[in-house]
């Protein structure tokens, strides 16, 4: 889904519901960057076919390695942002590596479902996620979780109603 917002839905609910585990904007960025690639190709701008390697489970852990050591170094110059949004969080490299690990693999995995050329287990070739799920039903279950994500930021705001997001801080 390149150029597309789908994934920020799963990106953002996933980092709410894993908050006290995992680094929440590695997950939201994680959720999205993959895509990087594919909208590169999308737009004409890089050759060879939109799903390649990056969205391969094998490929897309190279990614969130990658990934992983640019949020370590950055992740000190967005606290103050995070503490202002009120999500203020102990970062760790195993909480920023959780993060980009979790949301690299449900990135592929929603793709995988409705993209019919792509690979997800590289080298072995195939999709066996295919069909299971269409694009419409991707779509809407993308739309739900934000929807859902954005309501959980909200009881969290309004003092975690029916939720709890307190935890260790920085």
């Amino acid at each position: 889904m390149p150029l597309t917002p789908f994934h920020l839905g799963p990106g953002l609910l996933l980092g709410l519901l894993l908050f006290r585990y995992v680094d929440m904007p590695t997950v939201v960025l994680g959720s999205v960057l993959v895509d990087w690639r594919a909208a590169l190709v999308f737009g004409g701008v890089w050759p060879g076919p939109r799903h390649d390697w990056m969205h391969s489970y094998l490929g897309s852990l190279a990614f969130a390695v990658v990934l992983a050591g640019v949020i370590l170094l950055v992740r000190p110059s967005i606290a103050e942002y995070m503490r202002r949004a009120k999500l203020r969080q102990r970062v760790s490299k195993r909480t920023v590596v959780l993060g980009a690990v979790s949301a690299v693999t449900v990135h592929v995995t929603i793709d995988a479902f409705h993209h019919p050329l792509m690979e997800p287990f590289l080298p072995a070739g195939g999709n066996p996620l295919y069909g299971l799920f269409t694009t419409s039903e991707m779509r809407l279950f993308t739309a739900f979780c934000l929807f859902l994500g954005m309501q959980l930021y909200v009881a969290h705001l309004v003092d975690g109603v029916g939720f709890s997001l307190s935890g260790p801080t920085e």
